[in-house]
């Protein structure tokens, strides 16, 4: 009974949102009819939608007959049922971003416009654009040969940052022997980390048992679970997916190493240890980077803005993502926000308007500059006189450096947000060493071969679905 009242009220307010933004229409700015009038809906929020603002009114400025009409409708890879219902009550707005992962899965749902016949109409060669994207870039936003957005901003993940005042303080007191670790330097290679780990993890004896008052890295911390397995099964010279035979590859022998390796470390020092540690910081300041109680951390391009908020005066380095023997050399992966526009844009008028903005936003000189662009939004678009700026910056030359080195990103199929969530669970079982019912904890490879195996059936009745 309550699971129907759950779906019941579910269904009510898809009903209510549909007729609400059925009726919805945004009030005109645009000079009493002379302008065309587009609707943006974005996920910016804090200093950054304050960057974007000024670039929405620089386009404005730039092109007079074009007003835009910028809404705050966030969106990801668990949430985008106003999108959804946007377009099936025919309101959609001409311009929406879409988290790269999801450009397949709503391609493959017949929510976006191809821009391939639409960029030709604006002369624009579909094949030399895509030369001028970084790879991975361009690859998030083609799906079954069509090209369905542009990438508007591509996050290098991820940069190996460790902390050398702390690596010092260890020196310095004795706690790690002269010569087993080089504060000034970033280990090279998986065994080196694997060294410099435990030369500066600490753990004290209390009347409670073993606690850990500093750790060197958690390797299952790095944005989440998919998101660590991502970046460790790729260093470690995996690959998640086969698009040549659209199978799930999770189980790939080098993930399976990856994952192996980070319960290693989840069982030399204790997973529950670990967790205690980073969960008694509670706030950002208190990271456990930023205090000293963990030394080495993969960071986001957000964490360098963190690091100056929090500790302005922490001396850090910053260098490319070690690798086992047989790994990826400076492995990457680029994650990043696209713009598109949704179908149900039919007025050629309109949609001229949103290609401009896309083009302009994404491909133009204007649009991916320095100062409309903030440390969270690199480019995409490899042209940009954004990078000759930011390289001038040394707290952006490493980034850079991983993005132009970039080889990957998420799997392009339309499974993604399954995907993400089975890796997840595999990841949490693992490293929590969780039982079976016999009694023995699930192996790695055990758990990677039934994430592979249910998002293949998943995709498989996504692909049936289509024939």
């Amino acid at each position: 009974m309550a699971r129907k009242l759950r779906i019941a009220l579910a269904v009510a307010g898809a009903l209510l949102l549909l007729v609400f933004l059925v009726g919805y229409r945004p009030a005109d700015p645009s000079a009493g009819g002379r302008r065309i009038v587009i609707r943006v809906w974005h996920p910016w929020g804090g200093p950054t939608l304050e960057a974007y603002q000024q670039g929405i009114e620089w386009f404005e400025e730039t092109h007079p007959g074009i007003a835009c009409k910028p809404l705050y409708i966030p969106n990801d890879l668990s949430n985008s049922q106003k999108f959804y219902t946007a377009v099936i009550g025919n309101c959609a707005p001409e311009v929406t971003f879409v988290d790269g992962p999801q450009v397949a899965e709503w391609a493959e749902r017949g929510l976006l416009t191809p821009l391939d016949d639409l960029l030709k109409e604006a002369g624009e060669d579909p094949e030399k654009l895509r030369q001028e994207f970084f790879e991975p870039c361009w690859k998030q936003c083609s799906y079954r040969g069509k090209t369905y957005a542009l990438t508007y901003c591509a996050d290098p993940n991820f940069c190996f940052f460790w902390n050398k005042e702390a690596l010092r303080k260890a020196v310095a007191s004795g706690e790690v022997a002269p010569g087993v670790i080089d504060p000034e330097r970033a280990p090279a290679s998986l065994e080196e980390l694997d060294r410099y780990n435990d030369a500066v993890t600490k753990v004290r004896q209390t009347g409670a048992g073993e606690q850990v008052e500093r750790i060197g890295l958690v390797p299952w911390g790095v944005y989440g679970l998919a998101n660590s397995i991502f970046t460790w099964g790729w260093a470690f010279g995996g690959e998640f997916y086969d698009p040549a035979s659209d199978r799930i590859t999770a189980n790939h022998p080098r993930i399976v190493q990856a994952l192996e390796w980070m319960c290693q470390y989840a069982r030399k020092y204790n997973y529950e240890h670990i967790s205690t540690l980073q969960s008694s910081f509670g706030s950002a300041e208190q990271n456990p980077f930023i205090v000293g109680k963990q030394v080495m951390q993969l960071l986001h391009l957000s964490g360098i803005a963190d690091l100056e908020q929090y500790a302005p005066h922490l001396e850090y380095g910053m260098a490319p993502i070690p690798q086992p023997a047989g790994g990826e050399y400076n492995s990457s992966w680029v994650g990043g926000w696209t713009l598109a526009i949704p179908v149900g844009v039919t007025a050629p008028a309109r949609r001229k308007a949103a290609l401009e903005f896309i083009l302009w936003s994404c491909a133009k000189s204007e649009g991916t500059t320095l100062g409309i662009r903030t440390a969270r939004n690199f480019p995409g678009w490899k042209p940009s006189p954004f990078f000759a700026e930011a390289h001038k910056d040394p707290r952006f030359a490493m980034f850079i450096q991983i993005l132009e080195n970039c080889k990957h990103q998420r799997p392009v199929m339309p499974a993604q947000a399954f995907y993400m969530n089975e890796l997840s669970r595999a990841v949490d079982k693992a490293v929590r060493a969780e039982k079976k019912p016999d009694g023995a904890a699930y192996t790695a490879k055990e758990l990677l071969d039934e994430a592979t195996w249910r998002t293949q059936q998943y995709l498989d009745r996504i692909r049936a679905r289509r024939r």
